[in-house]
This record gives structure tokens, sequence and C-alpha cells, in this order.
């Protein structure tokens, strides 16, 4: 089952044009999250970025229903979902610039969780250089390649690098370094995707007391020898690093796992605590 135009309906029910201008360059975005106990806390924030994104890039939004948490519960009962489970948000391109954008949700089970010894680092590929490497968009071949690509190398993800050596995001994930207990993350500045939980990790490391900073650290930066590393991604929350080429971290560290767990109470209280 789906959720699109306010109702839940079978997936076969949903027809987008030929002319919509997803099948003509891949215009549209997308959006990816969970529920935490039950609630999809993060919802609003994942709205706001795909509305925000869909402005910037020029998607037509008038007379598109966005999902909201009622509608959730009612296609994770639809799906006979039990505990927590994923979910996907798609909005297409359009017939023009003005009209005609169709959206979507649907759910699925969540991943598997990472190794209880961490996820592993591997491939390290060219970072995007092109206007949309800052956008959840449909466009997402070249990060697909690359994850694959890192997968069937035994690694669980792999991280993009400018041309200068430093590091800017995993495949799917946000980075963090933990160094001498501080945070460092590389900055938004167009050439991420600034994540949801990515941003979230941020406002709650600040508000637990923890120091971050946004800064680009290349590979022959000498800080870039982190006690700890972590992922975050919408879906898998915050995800420690065990292993990075020859390098072998705790998963998760103190402060990896302080952070983890403020994160965890805040977003399982539905964001109120």
């Amino acid at each position: 089952m789906i959720w699109t135009r306010g109702a839940v309906v079978a997936d076969e029910a949903l027809t987008v044009s030929v002319l919509d201008r997803t099948f003509e360059h891949g215009l549209g975005l997308f959006e990816t999250l969970r529920t935490w106990d039950g609630r999809p806390t993060l919802l609003p924030r994942h709205l706001d970025r795909l509305s925000r994104s869909a402005g910037e890039l020029g998607l037509p939004l008038d007379g598109v229903v966005l999902p909201t948490a009622e509608d959730v519960q009612a296609l994770l009962e639809a799906d006979g979902r039990e505990g927590d489970a994923l979910l996907r948000i798609t909005l297409t391109g359009g017939l023009s610039a003005t009209s005609g954008s169709t959206l979507w949700m649907r759910s699925g089970p969540l991943p598997a969780p990472p190794p209880p010894e961490g996820a592993v680092l591997g491939t390290v590929g060219p970072a995007r250089l092109d206007p949309l490497a800052g956008y959840k968009s449909l466009n997402y071949w070249p990060y697909r390649l690359l994850h694959d690509q890192a997968r069937a190398e035994g690694c669980d993800e792999a991280l993009l690098v400018d041309k200068t050596g430093a590091v800017c995001e995993g495949s799917r994930t946000n980075v963090f370094f933990v160094v001498r207990g501080d945070l460092v993350t590389p900055p938004a500045d167009g050439r991420i995707v600034p994540g949801i939980m990515r941003g979230l990790v941020v406002e709650r490391a600040r508000a637990l007391g923890t120091r971050v900073e946004e800064a680009a650290l290349s590979l022959l930066d000498r800080r870039l020898h982190p006690e700890e590393v972590f992922l975050t991604n919408g879906v898998r929350g915050i995800v420690p690093v065990g292993r990075w080429g020859r390098a072998r971290f705790p998963a998760p560290g103190p402060t990896t796992r302080r952070i983890q767990e403020g994160v965890s109470n805040w977003l399982e209280a539905g964001g109120l605590s």
C-alpha cells in the first residue's frame, strides 16, 4: 500500500504521467525517515527540507498534499506493520515548472542494525561538484554506484572526498569525528546533503554541552586522527564506525554513546525532552 493525495491506496492505483519531467532528466526529490517508538518524530523537518528544496529547484508544490503523522499511522496500519518502520516520500518533477507534481509515501521494514563491532568505511570516491550536491535529488546514481562498490569490497559505507583531500560525506550518510572530546563535521556549504539526523545531532550535542565544529578536514590534516568516528542517517540514526582502513575505533566510544543516548531519548519522547 501507499499513501498519496490524502488517502491510502493500493500500489497500482498510483499513476504518473509519461510527460512528468521525472522521466526526462530525473527531476524530483525524496526523503527517507523512520518512526521512533511508533511516531514519525522528524517528519516535520523532512517535509520542511522537501518543500524548501522544491522551491529552490523549481519543482511545483501547488496542489500537492503533504502527509501528516496521522497519515503515517494509517499507512502503517494498512501495511500491517508492527513496531517501527521505514518511510520514503517521493516527489516527481511535475508536468511543468508550475504544476503537475505527484507525491506519495510508502513504508518498509527497518534495515538490519549495524554490526556490533561497528561499521567499516572503505572506498573513497570524488565529491560531487554539481549544483544538486546539496539536495536529496532523485538523480542519485553517483551515490548508489559508490555505495555498491563499497559493499562489493566488504565495507558498509564509502566516503566522498574533494580534490584537496577534504572529507565531505558518505554515499548515504553524514560523518562526524570526535577529536579531543569535541565533534567535528564537514560544513553544510552546498557540497553535502544537509542530513536531518546530522542537524539533530549538532543540535542535541550542543544541548548536552559538547562542542561542535563544522570544518573541512583533509585526509592529510593532522587533526584527522580522531578518537571516535560515527555516521548519521535519517533511518539508521547514529552508526558508530569500528574500522576505517587500518585505523580501529571503539564502537561506540564514550562521546558517541553519550550523544547516541541523548538523541534516542529525545526522539523516543517525541522531541519533547
